[in-house]
């Protein structure tokens, strides 16, 4: 009898212990209750770098469609309307390994931050017509996250804005969509062609501003480039890839 008590203290102790692992009251490894709640913080800290990022940002007043992004964006902190999307990882998600967030701006390396430490539990997609156009090579080392709109971390029909990685060296062909768009540059180097005009070398943190239907390209530079995206508008409708003589 005695023997049988002590095996069932030796078994409710285990039990016990093994309970206060997993509710994260040991010093061992997270378990997986916690881990699913660090990784809603960090989609929760994403949303949050972008909005004050976008919102704060000296451009907000020439392009007020940055202050809607970003008002929605903190909206949805404030109603806990961020949303877990499965992940879905890309090849490129491998270049994050690479960015340093020490551009010098702290609203951009906030954001940096955020996204390198979220990028392992993000949906990654590529925009379709892409995906069944482009070279290997180029899909390779491309690849974005919506952070709010249609699918995004924070559902919206009347905003959409994100996070796009490109490898060093390509080469972003002529496009167009029927949104307003500004791009952020965000990390590395890249230069932007509006319509048929002259290339035009950005600097980190430099608005480039796109109205609707107007045809646009990218190239980038010899390190891994991080662009922010937003767009106001019809934001159902993916880009296209215009024809060179189109």
């Amino acid at each position: 009898m005695l023997a049988e008590r002590e095996r069932f203290h030796e078994l409710a102790v285990t039990d016990w212990a093994h309970e206060m692992e997993v509710v994260g009251f040991s010093g061992s490894p997270l378990p997986i209750k916690n881990h699913s709640m660090r990784a809603v913080d960090q989609r929760r800290d994403l949303v949050s770098a972008l909005a004050d990022f976008y919102v704060g940002h000296p451009d907000s007043e020439r392009f007020p469609m940055l202050t809607v992004v970003g008002g929605l964006l903190a909206e949805a902190l404030e109603d806990d309307a961020v949303v877990t999307i499965e992940p879905c990882g890309l090849p490129v998600r491998q270049l994050l390994e690479g960015i340093v967030a020490d551009t010098g701006q702290p609203a951009i390396d906030r954001v940096l931050r955020a996204f390198t430490a979220a990028g392992p539990i993000l949906h990654w997609v590529q925009t379709t017509e892409y995906a069944a156009t482009l070279s290997q090579h180029y899909l390779d080392n491309y690849g974005y996250v919506r952070v709010i709109g249609p699918g995004g971390l924070v559902e919206s029909d009347i905003a959409s804005a994100g996070l796009g990685v490109w490898g060093a060296g390509l080469h972003y062909p002529r496009h167009e969509h029927p949104a307003e768009e500004t791009y952020h540059l965000l990390h590395g180097s890249a230069s932007f062609q509006r319509r048929a005009g002259p290339w035009v070398a950005r600097a980190v943190g430099e608005s480039v501003h796109h109205d609707p239907g107007e045809h646009h390209a990218q190239r980038f530079g010899d390190a891994t480039c991080v662009l922010s995206w937003a767009w106001t508008g019809d934001v159902a409708v993916n880009a296209r890839l215009v024809p060179a003589d189109g």
